[in-house]
């Protein structure tokens, strides 16, 4: 019997057609099935990233109204800008003035006499530059504490007028040296760096050839208006240092420049050339218009992703269709928690607007917001504070003299009953009694050292003079301490004054890390200051409560702990006891912000959401290869029975040929077949 050896050949059957059609019709309905989840959780991706576009829109809007700074934004408009241009911060406060300009502050300039040479050596010694104001009525210079006393060293290497020239550029004295010939011969020129009365020049000469004041050697250069009979002035003033003067309003006020940034609280004038005579006026105001438009910009984001919000998940009846991510509960849990904060209520710190209802912004049946713009404006402009604590993270405090500084990302929201139980205190060290006769200091009698704020100073000389009185050695004292190098370098001053027969020295500083010690003094000044070694009284740290809890004191400043974590304030002033409320509150942006940064997070809802629908992707592949894997079973199984099929009916074939040989070989076959 011959044997098949390709499918259908032995039954004449399309075997490999018939097993394709099978294999086809088992796979198709999975296959279409398959199609259809996964184009859906593709349009699910690209709608959770629509979605996702739309919510950092929204939270983008935000940036704007979740600062407090931003609400703040002040206009100043200056009438004259070619004579006084105006610069407003946003501690500025609203007003109209009216500024008169007197006179402009000027720099002094000094020059030295004519000499033949810049090359030749002049004279050799130790130049003292100091830069100061001269108290001509008390015959007293007092020292700019910005700049430490600069020791300049003249040798014989830079002892001409060009070699001191550039030894004074590079001591930062706050002076500018030149050599200018103006024909009769070359001249040093100083000139202060800064202008104003603040930054007189006073350069002390010690003199290698033995004579500190007289007109030869270094002394040349000697200007001390001090020294009796002007022997110390030997340098000519070409121009004297001179203070801004400016009327505001009426008011007579001067400064030692032209940027007069102390005048009108939170605004800076700068004065310009051809001033002096002017009169301008400045007008401060709130920028209300930022502030309206940042709103309108938050409220449109928000329709905006309402709109986004039901395109995606609602249901179109003209299309019949349901939008992609219609039905995700997911996308509705995120759209409601946005919905809570934004209904949120702020009573407990806000007592004019507990709501944005409150002030012009309403929420229709649509669950869009709707904005009345009268009810806004009027808002902002009369309560601008309480819209601030409405949107940002912000503070403020019913007693004028508290300053909210911040607060922690756990403190809440409230009003905290604040307790001031002590003032913060300054270290301060008290000397013995003073002697109030007039002595003098010497070389020999001048010195002391003292610690402050735990930072030693260098060996300090004072004066080497007569002093009058206790407020005298008092002043050069404060001066010789803070143009101190070692305490410069640290920022640590004092303030010094003579009390009730005493010296007192008093640090800037407050708390318990403020302290002064007198760890050396020369036993004259001593007997005469009434400063002897020891360490003084150290500064404590204020001292209070909120809401009854007591806070943590560092300082002027107080920080509350337990239910006023991280809450801070500083006590600028006034007395201890009850000082009234101090409000904090995270506000609906400030909220906002947070809650869709969370969801923009890493491990944040749209990461989650889109690794699940990635996931269920996937799981889509890996059904498709099961198909895949089922249906290459299901093919080599109907191969196999029609294969067997076939071999079977070829077999059947065969025989039916074969008996059909064999009866047609019977005796008288031939003749049936012919009848039939």
């Amino acid at each position: 019997m011959p044997t098949i050896t390709s499918a259908g050949v032995g039954s004449g059957l399309d075997v490999n057609g018939l097993v394709e059609k099978l294999v086809a019709a088992e796979g198709e309905p999975v296959r279409t099935r398959l199609d259809r989840k996964e184009a859906e959780l593709q349009a699910g991706l690209t709608a959770l990233d629509t979605f996702k576009g739309a919510v950092s829109e929204f939270r983008n809007a935000l940036g704007s109204l979740r600062e407090p700074d931003t609400f703040g934004n002040v206009e100043v408009v200056s009438d004259n800008e070619e004579f006084l241009t105006a610069i407003a911060s946003n501690d500025a406060l609203p007003g109209e003035y009216e500024v008169e300009v007197v006179q402009l502050a000027q720099a002094q300039k000094l020059a030295s006499d004519a000499f033949d040479s810049d090359v030749k050596p002049l004279g050799t010694g130790i130049l003292t530059i100091q830069t100061g104001r001269y108290d001509a009525a008390n015959n007293r210079f007092s020292s700019n504490p910005d700049f430490v006393p600069a020791t300049i060293e003249i040798g014989e290497a830079n002892s001409s007028l060009r070699g001191i020239s550039e030894a004074i550029n590079k001591s930062a004295a706050g002076v500018y040296a030149s050599v200018i010939n103006d024909g009769s011969g070359y001249r040093l020129v100083l000139s202060s760096e800064n202008e104003g009365n603040d930054n007189s020049i006073r350069i002390l000469a010690s003199d290698d050839d033995g004579n500190d004041t007289d007109l030869a050697g270094l002394s040349n250069l000697a200007y001390d208006l001090t020294v009796a009979d002007g022997a110390g002035a030997n340098l000519t003033e070409t121009v004297a240092a001179q203070d801004a003067v400016v009327k505001v309003n009426g008011l007579k006020v001067s400064r030692s420049n032209n940027e007069l940034d102390d005048v009108i609280s939170g605004v800076i004038l700068e004065l310009q050339p051809g001033a002096e005579g002017t009169k301008t006026s400045v007008s401060v105001s709130l920028s209300t218009k930022s502030v309206i438009t940042s709103i309108e910009k938050f409220v449109d984001s928000y329709n905006s992703l309402v709109d986004v919000t039901n395109d995606l998940t609602g249901y179109n009846p003209e299309t019949r269709e349901a939008g992609p991510l219609s039905g995700d509960a997911s996308v509705r849990g995120v759209n409601n928690q946005i919905r809570r904060i934004l209904a949120g209520n702020f009573s407990a710190v806000n007592s004019t607007y507990d709501s944005l209802f409150g002030i012009g912004i309403d929420t229709q049946r649509d669950g869009k917001l709707t904005i009345d713009n009268g009810k806004l404006r009027k808002a902002v402009e009369e309560n601008l504070q309480d819209v601030v604590q409405l949107f940002a993270v912000a503070g403020s405090a019913s007693d004028p003299l508290i300053k909210y500084r911040g607060a922690s990302e756990n403190t809440p929201a409230g009003a905290y009953d604040l307790v001031v139980e002590q003032m913060a205190t300054s270290g301060k060290y008290v000397g013995n009694r003073f002697i109030q006769e007039p002595f003098e200091l010497d070389s020999e009698s001048n010195a002391f050292q003292l610690r402050v704020d735990g930072k030693l100073s260098g060996k300090i000389n004072l004066p080497q003079r007569v002093y009058q009185d206790a407020t005298d050695l008092a002043d050069a004292m404060q001066e010789a301490i803070n143009n101190d190098p070692q305490l410069a370098k640290e920022r640590v001053k004092v303030g010094v004054k003579a009390e009730s027969g005493h010296i007192l020295i008093q640090s800037e500083r407050t708390g318990e890390g403020s302290t002064v010690e007198i760890t050396m003094v020369d036993p004259e000044l001593s007997a005469y200051s009434g400063l002897s070694v020891g360490k003084g009284i150290a500064g404590e740290n204020a001292q209070g409560s909120f809401n009854h809890r007591k806070a943590v004191g560092n300082g002027a400043f107080l920080e509350g702990e337990g239910t006023a974590e991280g809450l801070r304030v500083e006590i600028l002033g006034g007395d201890v006891g009850d000082r009234g409320k101090v409000y904090f509150s995270n506000g609906i942006a400030a909220q906002l912000d947070k809650l869709i940064g969370s969801f923009e997070a890493e491990d944040g809802f749209f990461e989650a959401r889109k690794e699940g629908l990635n996931a269920r992707i996937d799981d889509v592949t890996k059904q498709r290869e099961q198909l895949a894997r089922k249906l290459e079973r299901s093919e080599k199984r109907y191969m196999s029975q029609f294969t067997s099929l076939d071999a079977l009916l070829g077999k059947m074939r065969s025989t039916g040929e074969y008996l059909d040989r064999q009866l047609s070989a019977l005796p008288g076959a031939h003749v049936n077949r012919k009848n039939g």
